[in-house]
């Protein structure tokens, strides 16, 4: 526990603890919080790994606040740059990795006021997307599938739902399996028509990594500048450094509206 006090409106008072990094997780598609059992740590290694660290698992987990919220104290010994993980072992939402540019130590216990680090720049949000075990409620319009390449799996790709207008009406991302859901939030139908055609359009990685990629995010500005809590890395459209575009045509499905579409065949994927 800190002894380090802090100047309140009733005098001072003890510091218990400094934040060195706040997450919040959202859903994608709801932008509503993740609220089902996640669990989020930073990658350690040697006497940094706790006793419990797996092979697996080998962070430093984050304490669960609730609410979708996680949060990591400030010490003067944790690395300034961490690989965060954010992982739904239940697969309803594909896991990420970011790494992440925290305020140092010296920074967070500067006593002058006019230097105090926000707490909105020491908090990050990060929207995940949609799992092959997701729920979907009952009336989605949807598609289920899976990218491969010579007939392997390929993880971790960004797909996009084309619509008849030729604008992105839905993403997902895939996971280690290379299974995916695109919820279409809209579909940009004829009125009178109870299907719509989509074209998915695969980004992946060349190789066959187990782990997804990590996404650098830029740390926020202190106060926090328009952009630097809500950006396209942070909700997982921009694709990450290393992916590229499937070349093939991509295929074209016809999606019935309020429903499912699950290919008879999977999604090839030729970088």
């Amino acid at each position: 526990m800190s002894t380090d006090t802090i100047e309140t409106s009733i005098g001072r008072a003890p510091v218990l603890h400094r934040l060195a990094l706040g997450i919040v997780v959202r859903d994608a598609v709801t932008d509503a919080a993740v609220t089902s059992s996640l669990r989020v740590g930073w990658e350690a290694s040697g006497h940094l790994l706790p006793r419990d660290a797996t092979d697996d698992w080998p962070c430093v987990d984050f304490e669960t606040v609730g609410g979708g919220r996680y949060r990591l104290r400030d010490t003067p010994r944790r690395p300034a740059l961490l690989t965060v993980r954010v992982n739904d072992p239940s697969r309803r939402y594909v896991s990420r990795r970011l790494s992440v540019q925290l305020w140092s130590h010296d920074e967070l216990t500067d006593p002058l006021p006019a230097n105090h680090i926000a707490v909105r720049s020491r908090t990050l949000q990060v929207w995940l997307w949609p799992g092959a075990a997701h729920p979907l409620p009952p009336g989605t319009t949807a598609i289920r599938g899976r990218v491969v390449r010579n007939g392997r799996a390929v993880p971790w790709t960004r797909v996009s739902g084309i619509g008849p207008t030729g604008t992105a009406i839905g993403r997902g991302h895939g996971d280690d399996r290379g299974e995916f859901i695109i919820r279409l939030s809209d579909t940009s139908q004829n009125p009178v028509q109870s299907s719509v055609p989509v074209r998915v359009i695969v980004r992946g990685p060349t190789s066959t990594p187990e782990l997804p990629p990590i996404e650098v995010v830029t740390r926020p500005a202190n106060p926090p500048a328009p952009g630097d809590l809500d950006n396209a890395v942070l909700r997982g459209v921009a694709p990450p450094a290393g992916h590229v575009l499937s070349i093939p045509p991509p295929p074209q499905f016809i999606v019935p509206v309020g429903g499912v579409h699950v290919p008879t065949s999977d999604i090839p994927f030729l970088p």
